[in-house]
């Protein structure tokens, strides 16, 4: 097994590595990715980061992925993971090994990845090795920039605050001209299919990157909380004034990813401001 060799580490280029070695149990038809380490720099960026396992066969795919660790010039992970492969599929599947990285708003980013065959002659099975990581992954999206918000639920007051922060990225197919105007948030607070309120932030003069630092509150009884959800669309000006579309998003349990998770961390913290960046899709 290769060791952390710092002299090695420097004359390597700037691309993240990840250190892995893969085996396969036959009893239990899993494969086993253990020995996880990577090695970072500076400009990866995020405090936090993670390995995700892909693994694609001919029936689909399955995933696995390890705990968030403190992000270091080296980081190790104690444990591993552990897919599901029958071991007709083994020739043919292949394994994505992808390193991500997490920052203080939970925003997830790709810091590299690793594309590897288990027909057992590019990758030897039992061999742990290093792996220098493809950086230019590019996050699949068809978004319009991100938006930086906190939510929190106050239970005795039965109030639900909505902080619009700042936007970053923001960019328009229609018109060159909608990002020459002001921008602005619309809130739009709901139960179920039923809306109940709708707010708007005051126009933010920047254009690409607009700072709001508004707070938008909302009466919510505690026993609707749990099935309802925040719809936010970022509008701006057209060159007559008529407010325009230029990306929306949707924070609730009826979504996925980061909208999710967000509405789950306020529902377990009461009282508690938590804070997000959120991808913005037309």
């Amino acid at each position: 097994m290769e060791t952390w060799n710092p002299e090695k580490a420097a004359s390597w280029n700037q691309a993240p590595k990840l250190h892995y070695c893969l085996n396969y149990d036959q009893k239990k038809a899993e494969l086993f990715v253990t020995h996880l380490e990577a090695v970072t720099s500076d400009h990866d960026g995020g405090c936090d980061c993670y390995v995700q396992g892909s693994l694609a066969i001919r029936t689909g795919s399955v995933e696995a992925q390890t705990a968030l660790k403190k992000r270091q010039q080296l980081t190790t992970w104690e444990e591993g993971l552990a897919l599901p492969l029958a071991e007709e599929e083994l020739p043919t599947a292949t394994l994505t090994l992808t390193l991500r990285t997490c920052d203080r708003f939970s925003r997830h980013s790709v810091a590299g990845e690793l594309c590897l065959g288990l027909d057992g002659v590019s990758v030897p099975l039992g061999a742990a090795q290093w792996g220098e990581l493809k950086t230019s992954v590019k996050e699949p999206s068809t978004g319009t920039g991100e938006v930086l918000l906190s939510i929190s639920y106050l239970p005795a007051a039965n109030r639900l605050l909505v902080v619009l922060i700042k936007a970053k990225n923001l960019h328009s197919n229609q018109s060159k001209e909608l990002l020459g105007k002001d921008v602005s948030v619309k809130v739009t607070l709901k139960h179920q299919a039923q809306k109940l309120k709708k707010k708007q932030t005051k126009r933010a003069k920047h254009k690409i990157n607009p700072v709001w630092n508004e707070m938008i509150m909302f009466e919510l009884p505690d026993d609707l909380l749990q099935a309802s959800s925040v719809e936010l669309e970022v509008l701006g000006q057209d060159e007559v004034g008529r407010s325009c579309a230029l990306g929306h998003c949707s924070l609730g349990l009826h979504t996925s990813g980061s909208e999710r998770s967000h509405w789950e961390e306020m529902l377990k913290n009461p009282r508690r401001q938590i804070a997000m960046w959120h991808q913005l899709h037309l």
